[in-house]
């Protein structure tokens, strides 16, 4: 179908089997690479309400005012669906009354109404970490670096981090002061969004991307040049930890994220493969949230990562590669009840096994193409009445026959990771 009602959403896509394939692979890793870290997965709500996240990311956010996707449900409850992790999570911990320190990760499908555009959709995926109830800086860094290696197991070679330190409570009241007045005359050339951030929350107008707007505040006054003593001594130990475990950066004092909760360090990961817009995900401290949720003073560090940019910023992958997959050819119908016991026997044993009903060989073996099994297991009457069958190697094209008694770790011995 072209279009229509019939046609998928707009800012939505579908995952194709060999997509699918290569999304379950970045997931996994993404799995893996957080269990090195020491991180337990956590599972949450797809839609929650709506207030948690105007509690979280700011009234005044571009989440809240432009991209949520709220709704209220036949009891008369304002509910949104999920625009980002964080916010679940800190709700998860509180209301299941979890004990820090945690460790946790997550992954799975969020939504945001924006302009959709390549690697950026309405309905997308991210991947997330947050540690609570660690305040060490040193904890910030094995966040960035969990990121990192997460990146280069993946083949992301050029990948960057970029990190600064945006204050807290006490430093940033001064600084929001300031920077304020330096943009009060530039009002007019501002956007009419950092009109609206510089009423609510001034910093964010540094997190603009119009040429136009970023040319205003060139000379703005640095969020890391105005940082208490508690401040600029958690700074310079990130920077320090970073150098110790010979992690490359670069600082970006216009670096503040665009969610409210973030204070001291904020990082994001950049990649040129994507375009202009480079940013494959990022995070930062948030030590204030739990307390604003109505829960107790928390400390805590985490970062959310776009699947679907991490995959475009990926080197190009290879043709597809054959499936580990034993797929059943039968010559004549007459050995279809053979090929069934056998097809039995293979799953019983855990090895994925195909077989086609069509009633031509070469059909069945068009089949096995299309579905890229690894592997033809083929039964003609002179196999069957000796007790062999012929086993084809789909990728070499080689062909041998074994007695069928061996055919499940033949099969498994020819599978190729």
């Amino acid at each position: 179908m072209s279009g229509g009602k019939h046609a998928r959403p707009k800012g939505t896509r579908d995952w194709m089997p060999e997509d699918a394939t290569a999304r379950r692979r970045v997931e996994q890793a993404f799995r893996h690479t957080a269990a090195v870290f020491g991180f337990q997965e956590i599972i949450t709500p797809t839609f929650e309400h709506t207030e948690i996240f105007i509690k979280s990311s700011g009234e005044g956010s571009d989440v809240v005012t432009k991209e949520m996707y709220s709704f209220e449900d036949r009891a008369g409850r304002n509910l949104t669906l999920r625009p980002e992790g964080t916010p679940g999570v800190v709700r998860a911990v509180l209301e299941e009354r979890m004990k820090p320190p945690l460790r946790l990760y997550y992954h799975g499908p969020y939504f945001r109404y924006g302009r959709p555009q390549k690697g950026r959709l309405r309905e997308f995926h991210q991947l997330g970490v947050e540690v609570i109830g660690e305040r060490n800086p040193a904890v910030d860094v094995e966040v960035i670096q969990l990121g990192a290696w997460f990146f280069e197991r993946l083949g992301i070679a050029d990948c960057a981090t970029q990190l600064n330190s945006i204050g807290c409570r006490e430093c940033r009241p001064a600084y929001r002061a300031e920077l304020v007045a330096f943009l009060s005359g530039r009002v007019a050339a501002l956007c009419e969004d950092c009109r609206t951030r510089l009423e609510r929350n001034p910093m964010r107008v540094l997190d603009c991307k119009r040429e136009t707007c970023r040319l205003q505040f060139a000379e703005a006054p640095k969020p890391a040049g105005h940082l208490c003593p508690s401040c600029a001594e958690h700074f310079a130990r990130v920077r320090a930890e970073l150098d110790r475990r010979g992690l490359r950066y670069e600082l970006n004092d216009r670096l503040v994220r665009g969610l409210d909760y973030y204070n001291r360090t904020t990082f994001e990961y950049l990649s040129a493969r994507i375009g202009a817009q480079d940013s494959i995900g990022g995070g930062g401290r948030y030590d204030y949230l739990f307390e604003e949720f109505g829960g107790p003073s928390l400390p805590a560090v985490g970062f959310a990562l776009g699947l679907e940019r991490t995959m475009m910023a990926m080197a190009e992958n290879p043709a597809p590669a054959r499936r580990r997959l034993a797929f059943l050819v039968c010559v004549t119908e007459a050995q279809r009840p053979a090929a069934v016991d056998l097809l039995a026997r293979l799953r019983a044993d855990g090895v994925a096994a195909q077989m086609s009903y069509e009633d031509k060989p070469g059909r069945q073996f068009k089949a096995a193409d299309a579905a890229r099994a690894a592997c033809c297991v083929v039964l003609g009457p002179d196999e069957v009445a000796r007790g062999t069958v012929s086993l084809k190697d789909l990728v070499t094209g080689e062909q041998t026959e074994i007695p069928a008694n061996i055919v499940i770790p033949e099969v498994r011995a020819l599978f190729r990771d």
